[in-house]
């Protein structure tokens, strides 16, 4: 008897900790995310919230989440770097440092192209470009300071720029950025998304819904934004050429697993890599089960499709099929059983697929490329007197500066 006891404890100890008696399972549960763009707003973390709450009630089971390096904290939001900037700039060139003041406007824009999914008024901007064409233009760099005036006239056409009128000459440089800016050839954008569907801003202007191509494109920088089905606004600066045509694909921002991860459910598919960057999530949670999926629109409801994995099986065991209302009013019961079968069989709860494996059926083909014109900015306001010549009393700097040649 005893040694029967002995030989029983051996090989419980032998055992994964998940798969001894009474032994609680880790679960990680991974964003959900919606195929298309008619799934309602948010409704993908909702699900992945509302799965955790069973997970946590659950006995048998506990949330696993990826543990955090102490100390860590969150990187600085980038508008609140470029705003910084701004100001040191705007102290810079009132104490006539300009070195600095141009040094701490690039950084400036850098961080605002970085910081471009949260930035909804494009004047922000392109008043940090027109600073910058001030700060060039007063230590006599004119092709510099025409460069970042066509930045800024190109983000937002048509707008008054700040220190426009600060001398006669500098006003004059404006006018000829702005007259051969407007006479050089147009370009264009195509916008595609993942998932499809997605509404679509070029420099704060909405163009419509991806797949959509906007003609008539001032050649430059332009800023574009989008949000998702999961509510993450998405953002950044594409080039445009004249007479070419630049391609921005809208899709989940960031790198890594999660990203990987996030990218493949929206387009409606997991292949090796989907299931690579699942497992790894996982390890990095401890976690012995992996659940994820997707949300699709099914009539006047959504269809959940789940997977549940143990990190490092080479493949998804799909999970079956829940039908819910667009509010998860009415979702707790099934998501509730779904849990529970998770409890009492572990993967063994879902049906093995090979790979690729798309999640939700889809019978609906890729909508057509729209095609829209760029939008037209409002007129610029001019004035109706000319500003008087302003005495300079600064010191020459170098180099120094020459005026521009008269007409």
């Amino acid at each position: 008897m005893t040694r029967t006891a002995l030989l029983l404890a051996l090989l419980l100890g032998a055992l994964p900790a998940s798969a001894q008696p009474g032994a609680s399972r880790k679960v990680a549960v991974l964003p959900f995310q919606a195929v298309s763009a008619d799934v309602p707003a948010r409704a993908g973390p909702r699900v992945t919230a509302r799965l955790v709450s069973e997970v946590h009630a659950t006995e048998g089971l506990t949330v696993a989440t990826p543990a955090r390096a102490p100390g860590e904290a969150p990187p600085e939001p980038p508008l609140v770097t470029a705003r910084a900037a701004v100001k040191e700039a705007i102290a810079a060139r009132a104490a006539r440092d300009f070195p600095r003041a141009n040094a701490a406007l690039t950084r400036a824009v850098e961080a605002y192209a970085a910081g471009a999914a949260a930035l909804t008024d494009t004047a922000e901007l392109a008043d940090a470009y027109a600073l910058r064409a001030a700060v060039r233009y007063a230590t006599g760099r004119d092709s510099e300071a025409a460069a970042s005036l066509t930045q800024a006239l190109t983000i937002a056409p048509g707008r008054p720029l700040p220190l426009a009128e600060s001398s006669p000459l500098f006003a004059r440089m404006v006018d000829n950025v702005r007259e051969a800016q407007q006479a050089q050839p147009r370009g264009g954008v195509r916008f595609d998304s993942v998932p499809h569907g997605l509404a679509v801003t070029l420099d704060g202007q909405p163009v419509g819904l991806a797949p959509v191509r906007v003609t008539g494109v001032p050649p430059g920088a332009h800023l574009w934004r989008a949000v998702l089905p999961s509510g993450e606004a998405v953002g950044g600066v594409v080039d445009v050429a004249s007479e070419r045509e630049a391609t921005v694909t809208v899709r989940p921002a960031g790198t890594g697993p999660e990203a990987a991860l996030a990218l493949a459910l929206a387009g409606n598919r997991v292949d090796a890599a989907a299931l690579e960057a699942a497992s790894a999530l996982g390890r990095a949670a401890g976690a012995d089960l992996v659940v994820f999926g997707t949300v699709s629109r099914a009539g006047s409801g959504l269809t959940l499709e789940s997977f549940v994995l143990a990190p490092g099986d080479k493949a998804p065991r799909r999970l079956p099929r829940l039908s819910v209302d667009v509010e998860l009013l009415e979702a707790g019961t099934p998501l509730r059983a779904q849990v529970a079968a998770l409890a009492a069989r572990g993967v063994e709860a879902g049906v093995t697929e090979p790979l690729p494996v798309v999640p939700a059926a889809s019978t609906s083909s890729p909508p057509r490329v729209s095609q829209v014109a760029y939008p037209k900015s409002p007129e610029r306001v001019r004035t109706t007197e000319k500003p008087a010549p302003q005495q300079s009393d600064r010191k020459p700097l170098a180099p120094v500066r020459k005026p521009l040649t008269r007409p």
